[in-house]
């Protein structure tokens, strides 16, 4: 039941302070609960709030990035002040009076929304003005005894997401059946939680040693070495010796991308009847790994897909029979088709808005993907030189140059 109780409240909160619900009350003044890296900091004041893109997401997703006044220990206020990084900070100790400072929180620390917002001076600069902000957050815990009024996701935000508000009266009856659980009338009910939690914690520790135990053991008896080996056999990629053969060090060409499907097909001279403009579409299934709908493709791109599945097919059938379980199905589809028509009208020539204007996908991710595909089209151009291959090469040549043109390839987007 607690179990259920803590995803609940995790699910809860998750939803509760989404930008969209959460952005009304970012408001100067307002106090909120703040915790990160592990750490209560209590209730602090927001100053300010920014929003700016997450540099970690491949959507350009923005983050919001709070600019908080927050007591922390005197010690970490030393480290703060030379690096003004949230990582070097802590809560004080009980009983330490700490210092306030104004430390950036991602909207993600946020754990609770007062109701009460506080008129703050307009000025804040200078440790003078910040130790009137300690004396203010000083008052404003004292009147409401340490715990300010919390918003209520309903009647004060209004969140309007129905599941959201069957996951509370979910969570509201799990704690009412909590409370009058049988087993808190025993006199020991504490020591059984804590014999309970312990077990379960044990149990936890069993499951990860247990886990820890299996994956070393794989490792020692190099069981997925064995079933490496012997896929790169059957493929041709090493003889019986293990020695890498020319088809091996081609393969070693390519890291940007599947390197054995790409091999198998450079082999199979999949590339020698295509056009440098299919070439470019084919390659692009192996950089693009976003969903996105599927238009209908050309009969010449439609017929170069088809037989890039079917080596892919192969390559899944090899890795199942050298005992490497490898789902069919899934590794076909990982090789996405959403941009072949988008790079085939681009090499051609079409402007950037005139691609945009045929397909949803959004405009970073097409420059990302068109990107990376110029990466792998160098090292494509090293594999078919590799082997010799000098109309190959060319052709190669040819589609990176149609590739790498106009504002996709710019220094910066802004020029």
């Amino acid at each position: 039941m607690e179990k259920r109780i803590d995803e609940l409240r995790e699910s809860i909160h998750k939803t509760q302070f989404l930008p969209k619900y959460v952005a009304p009350y970012l408001i100067a003044g307002r106090m909120f609960h703040i915790k990160a890296n592990g750490y209560d900091f209590g209730w602090c004041f927001l100053l300010n709030f920014h929003k700016k893109v997450d540099p970690l997401s491949e959507t350009n997703e923005m983050i919001y990035v709070l600019d908080v006044a927050v007591h922390i220990s005197s010690e970490s206020a030393k480290h703060f002040a030379s690096n003004p990084n949230v990582n070097v900070i802590r809560p004080p100790a009980k009983g330490e009076r700490g210092v306030m400072e104004v430390c950036s929180f991602l909207l993600t620390s946020i754990h609770d929304i007062s109701q009460i917002r506080l008129k703050l001076p307009n000025d804040l600069q200078g440790k003078e003005k910040l130790a009137s902000l300690s004396h203010m957050h000083e008052k404003a815990m004292e009147r409401f005894n340490g715990q300010p009024p919390i918003m209520d996701p309903i009647k004060d935000m209004k969140i309007p997401d129905e599941d959201f508000k069957k996951k509370l009266e979910t969570l509201k009856q799990l704690e009412q059946r909590k409370a009058s659980h049988p087993l808190r009338k025993r006199q020991n009910f504490e020591e059984l939680c804590a014999e309970y939690q312990r077990k379960m914690d044990l149990h936890s520790e069993y499951k990860e040693a247990k886990e820890a135990f299996k994956k070393a053991k794989s490792l020692l008896q190099l069981d997925e070495l064995g079933c490496r080996k012997r896929v790169l056999r059957r493929l041709q990629y090493c003889d019986d010796a293990d020695v890498i053969t020319h088809k091996g060090r081609v393969a070693c060409e390519v890291s940007a991308a599947d390197e054995l499907l790409l091999t198998e097909m450079i082999f199979s001279g999949v590339f020698n009847t295509l056009t440098s403009e299919q070439c470019a579409s084919l390659l692009s299934c192996f950089v693009f790994e976003e969903k996105a709908n599927v238009a209908k493709l050309p009969d010449e791109l439609s017929g170069c897909l088809k037989t890039m599945q079917s080596f892919a097919r192969k390559i899944a059938k090899a890795t199942n029979e050298a005992k490497m379980p490898l789902d069919e199905e899934t590794y076909v589809e990982s090789f996405r088709p959403h941009l072949m028509d988008v790079v085939y009208q681009w090499c051609s020539g079409a402007s950037f808005r005139q691609i945009l204007q045929t397909t949803e996908i959004f405009e970073g991710s097409i420059i990302r993907a068109l990107r990376r595909l110029e990466e792998l089209l160098r090292e494509m151009i090293g594999a078919a030189k590799s082997i010799g291959n000098t109309e190959l090469e060319q052709k190669f040549e040819t589609a990176r140059n149609q590739l790498k043109r106009d504002i996709v390839f710019a220094a910066s987007l802004y020029l």
